[in-house]
């Protein structure tokens, strides 16, 4: 939840500093940023082993082109949808993607008052949307899906790889690097960072959204399951919005405090889910 949160201020930080700057570009220098600054941790924890290692398994890899996909598919969405619409989608679709996955791939049956709050938070997610919802192209919203299914790859990827041992800063540091390589393109394309505004953005945007967060997010991958780690996250445009209205001075209708209000009730329920499930004997799921 924490990781959550800080996720949640990047497009107040966006829309204060560089509004003009593309969103890809946007994207690749923040992973960019973060992936060095993930890095830095691990060595500086002299882990370095461990991080060749991973950079070693074929998984690590995929779940780098799920970090870079995640990146790229969102921000299409955001371009061809607007950014309501595409958050909708890619984040309410996750934790179903991330839950059955994980459950196809033997990490945990994440069980129905998951399914429950789920539920909840994404109708609060509606709501809290439901003003910007007037947006039909099926590229961006097919795109926004696909960022949704990246999102799953490399939590349930990251949470297998978390159990088989590895430590959780370590997978993400491993397979940001690589999503790293994969959007370089789209920075050295872009131009945005070249000012203090742009440097503020970037230095915000890659460490304390990116490596701060994920590090938070990878103290989640060893202890939770996949579904939950997605559903937590659903946090991230409750915490844009009410940061969208004091900051930015933005609006926000009856039904928008509703949903807000909704996501907060969904993630209280799945924090019960957790309790309870450290609370079963051993070999009982929650």
């Amino acid at each position: 939840m924490g990781a959550a949160v800080l996720f949640g201020t990047t497009g107040t930080t966006r829309q204060l500093l560089v509004p003009d700057a593309p969103g890809t570009g946007v994207a690749a220098v923040r992973l960019i940023v973060g992936s060095i600054g993930l890095v830095a941790w691990v060595m500086w924890r002299g882990r370095g082993s461990d991080l060749v290692r991973l950079w070693r398994r074929p998984v690590v890899w995929l779940m780098g082109a799920g970090v870079a996909g995640y990146q790229a598919f969102f921000f299409i969405g955001t371009q061809r949808t607007g950014v309501a619409v595409a958050a909708l989608i890619a984040l309410g679709s996750a934790p179903f993607l991330a839950g059955l996955l994980g459950w196809a791939m033997r990490e945990g049956a994440p069980g129905w008052l998951w399914a429950a709050s789920t539920a909840i938070a994404v109708v609060g997610l509606g709501l809290l949307v439901s003003g910007s919802l007037d947006s039909g192209d099926a590229v961006g919203m097919l795109s926004a899906l696909a960022a949704g299914g990246c999102y799953a790859v490399f939590t349930v990827l990251g949470v297998r790889l978390s159990r088989e041992g590895f430590n959780g800063g370590d997978v993400l540091a491993a397979s940001f690097s690589i999503g790293a390589v994969l959007l370089l393109p789209a920075a050295v394309a872009s131009t945005w960072w070249l000012s203090w505004p742009g440097v503020v953005a970037a230095l915000w945007l890659g460490i304390a959204t990116t490596t701060v967060a994920y590090l938070l997010f990878g103290l989640g991958l060893s202890v939770l399951q996949p579904g939950h780690i997605a559903t937590l996250t659903l946090l991230e445009p409750a915490v844009a919005t009410v940061l969208g209205v004091v900051v930015l001075g933005e609006p926000l209708s009856a039904l928008g405090w509703i949903g807000c209000l909704l996501v907060i009730v969904a993630l209280a329920l799945l924090g019960m889910a957790e309790r309870n499930s450290d609370h079963e004997p051993t070999g009982v799921t929650a």
